[in-house]
């Protein structure tokens, strides 16, 4: 997670004078740069670097969705959401090789297939993150869960597609990330 270098930025006109991390950690560093822009203005912008996260829907052979109820630190709030990990812990790990562990971890699931809906960049005005999404077909829970320490679950449900749809649209699923790895599922299973 090392500063890059930005060929678009230079492009553009932005030269960068100076870049330093005001934190780094395992999970996410936070940079600063300080920039002349081609105007001779001079600026910092200060921005997360994150070495990415998978976010996985579960679907059943029976076609209901598997989500989970989880209490959110930064939020101090619940949330529905789809099992998500991040991979600051798990450079050696591919984003398939993640995704498949979050489902066992979160959930106590295995799939038979584990299909890439796509990469996307999260919160691209602030961070350099980027998210993995994934939908696992034939979804069987037979372990129990392994949580780490924050993780807090107090609930995995199964839910059928069109009650899933309304609890994004009714704001009851208000993790984005969750709703937008849901909506590409939904979109990716009516094309398939």
């Amino acid at each position: 997670m090392q500063g890059r270098r930005k060929p678009e930025a230079e492009k553009l006109g932005w030269a960068v004078n100076k870049t330093h991390l005001l934190f780094e950690s395992q999970w996410y560093n936070l940079r600063q740069d300080k920039l002349t822009l081609p105007n001779q203005d001079r600026i910092t912008y200060t921005y997360i670097e994150h070495p990415g996260a998978v976010f996985v829907v579960p679907l059943t052979s029976h076609g209901e969705i598997i989500l989970i109820h989880s209490y959110r630190y930064p939020i101090d709030a619940w949330c529905w959401e789809v099992p998500a990990g991040n991979m600051g812990d798990q450079a050696e790990r591919s984003p398939e090789e993640v995704a498949r562990q979050e489902l066992k971890e979160e959930i106590g699931a295995t799939c038979r297939t584990l299909e890439c809906l796509g990469k996307y960049s999260l919160a691209n005005g602030f961070g350099n993150i980027d998210g993995y999404f994934f939908l696992a077909k034939n979804v069987e829970m037979s372990d129990s869960q392994t949580l780490e320490a924050t993780e807090v679950i107090d609930a995995i449900a199964l839910f059928p597609r069109s009650r899933v749809q309304q609890m994004i649209q009714d704001g009851v699923i208000n993790d984005a990330e969750s709703a937008f790895a849901i909506l590409l599922a939904f979109q990716h299973l009516q094309s398939g």
